[in-house]
């Protein structure tokens, strides 16, 4: 296939003039889909590229036009349209399928086909003596609505036998294929990144079909709900994943795991993944045996698991009356330290708190004080934004501590790292807890 990064192209560029770009937006690239390959007869198009500061990929055969989109993931994806082809539905599900990236269609055409060009996938139809200004705020418009609509970090949503892919948006069921239409997908996706919160329905209405509401748009949500059920194999009675509940709207039923594409290829790749974390796990436990006393153990293992690059930060707390006392971190700023020192067990806004009540890991990458963790939040924002792990620490039955990690990017912790870092905690737990009762007596 035949394509073209003209981001400096000067048929499609307008003369510098050396003032600041209209959208101080970071560089990415638009891909152009143009069958005509008739972009440089619409200099507006690279005039729009180049205020937005972005490269252009020109795309111009349909044969392995979902291969390019795949490998080069733009942040936007123009249709352009000839006047004299008709406005073929068809290219516009191609590239739909292709990317997660919103979609603009550049043409002269009637309602219908408007609407038929909505319905293939496009997210607007402009005409085509839109001006490069305008062109260029819709876009970033489109993409600012896709960024909220997902964390980047994240491109698998897992949930028991369901896998959702975001970047190929695909889902597969038991390892066979989901045919969901791109509104299903949407609507799939916008409950399992709810987090298991109730999701209004004028939410859902406005979020997967655009619309703000009234009786249309809740007999076209119950459809939609009705047909992602059936292909999810849930029934209204016995619904596993898409969960009604009466008078506010729906929500996804099972646990959702969001996973990076780093930590999926660890997940699924040969037996040496295993076998690294398993050594790794062996140091853990030779560095815990030699330490002199508690305080050495949690620094050795907090400052190894941030030069194996599993976390960029760490912090052990351990049970001490009723509160955490930080006994070792490794990562975090002397501002950080000075307000983790001490959490206490009364305060349920720090998530290392409720890890130590529920027993089970939490995971945060989108702070909200309705969330329950505005501590927690306060704290994060003393650091870098990014994900949070809390894990607690076991000696036997008893839960003796919390460690909490961070991950600079919004990457989220995977099962198989999850897993690992479940097993560091339950070896710090022990021998901590084991030292710490030496010491006293």
């Amino acid at each position: 296939m035949r394509t073209r990064d003209i981001g400096d192209d000067p048929r499609t560029r307008r003369a510098r003039t050396g003032a600041a770009s209209v959208f101080p937006v970071p560089a990415q690239r638009l891909a152009v889909v143009d069958l005509g390959n008739e972009l440089h007869t619409r200099p507006h198009v690279g005039a729009m590229s180049e205020r937005l500061n972005w490269s252009v990929l020109h795309l111009h055969e349909a044969e392995e036009l979902g291969w390019a989109l795949t490998v080069n993931r733009p942040a936007a994806v123009l249709v352009i349209i000839p006047a004299d082809l008709p406005p073929d539905p068809t290219t516009v599900a191609r590239v739909r399928r292709a990317t997660r990236a919103p979609i603009a269609v550049l043409a002269d055409v009637t309602g219908p086909q408007s609407v038929a060009l909505i319905s293939a996938g496009a997210d607007t139809v402009l005409p085509t003596s839109t001006r490069e200004e305008e062109m260029g705020a819709r876009v970033l418009a489109l993409v600012r609505r896709a960024a909220e609509g997902s964390d980047a970090g994240a491109r698998y949503l897992l949930s028991g036998p369901l896998r959702v892919d975001l970047w190929q948006r695909e889902a597969t069921l038991d390892t066979e294929p989901v045919r969901l239409t791109n509104t299903e997908f949407k609507l799939l996706v916008c409950l399992m990144e709810a987090g298991g919160q109730v999701v209004p329905a004028s939410r859902l209405t406005s979020r997967v079909w655009g619309w703000a509401g009234g009786d249309d748009g809740l007999n076209t949500l119950r459809i939609g709900v009705g047909r992602l059920r059936r292909k999810l194999g849930d029934t209204v009675h016995e619904p596993r994943f898409v969960l009604s509940v009466r008078g506010s709207g729906y929500r996804f039923g099972g646990q959702v795991t969001e996973v990076g594409a780093r930590e999926e290829e660890r997940r699924t790749s040969e037996t040496g993944s295993d076998l690294l974390l398993a050594e790794r796990l062996a140091r853990r436990c030779e560095e815990l045996a030699s330490a002199p006393d508690a305080r050495s153990a949690a620094s050795l293992v907090a400052r190894s698991l941030v030069q194996e690059g599993t976390v960029d930060a760490i912090g052990l707390h351990l049970l001490d009356g009723d509160r955490l006392q930080l006994v070792a971190h490794h990562g975090f700023s002397a501002a950080w330290q000075e307000a983790a020192q001490e959490l206490r067990l009364a305060d349920s806004g720090f998530a290392a708190v409720r890890t130590l009540t529920a027993e089970e890991p939490v995971q945060l990458r989108r702070f909200s004080t309705k969330a329950g963790y505005a501590r927690t939040a306060a704290l994060a924002h003393v650091e870098l934004p990014g994900t949070y792990l809390f894990v607690p620490l076991r000696s036997g039955s008893s839960v003796v501590g919390a460690m909490g990690l961070h991950r600079h990017s919004s990457e989220p912790f995977g099962p198989l790292s999850i897993t690992y870092l479940k097993a560091v905690a339950a070896l710090c737990g022990v021998c901590l807890s084991a030292r710490r009762r030496t010491t006293s007596t």
